[in-house]
């Protein structure tokens, strides 16, 4: 692990454990719970994290990256009350089995590749693929943080940080 993955890979190993702790004791039916229109669901988030995940942030760290989630949870799609999703339980399953690949692929992204410009361009400062991989750790942050309010709003005790 170089100086510079060594945040990145802090900051991604407890988005791994916090997605975790606040989906956990979430049933199927309390996954899909929306209370205003204008917000996704915990399932739909989730879906979402971990597409982004198993796409953008496995493919900086060197991995193929899986799109196989894309349709329904990637970039400009939003939640469809028509749609069928997959279980909540699935989505957790897949975060869990990925975690450690993409964990020690970002331990091992060459320098060379973090200076590269990133062929996105992502809300940040910096156009490299560092920069890239930092707006995506954030976004991971922000997401979570969006399925720790509603987890209490469905009333669950709050996330767990531990």
């Amino acid at each position: 692990m170089s100086n510079s993955t060594a945040a990145l890979k802090a900051q991604f190993d407890l988005h791994t454990r916090l997605f975790n702790n606040a989906t956990a004791g979430i049933s199927e039916d309390e996954s899909g719970l929306r209370k205003s229109e204008h917000i996704n669901n915990m399932k739909w988030i989730a879906g979402h994290l971990l597409n982004t995940r198993l796409g953008n942030l496995s493919k900086i760290a060197g991995l193929a990256p899986d799109e196989s989630y894309n349709a329904q949870f990637g970039r400009g799609n939003s939640y469809d009350p028509n749609a069928t999703y997959p279980p909540i339980e699935e989505i957790r399953a897949k975060w869990k089995a990925t975690a450690d690949a993409i964990g020690n692929g970002i331990d091992n992204i060459p320098e060379e590749v973090l200076a590269m410009k990133s062929p996105v361009q992502a809300p940040i400062a910096d156009d490299t693929m560092r920069g890239l991989a930092a707006f995506l750790v954030s976004h991971e942050a922000y997401h979570i943080g969006q399925l720790g309010m509603l987890r209490k709003m469905i009333g669950k005790e709050a996330m767990s940080y531990q």
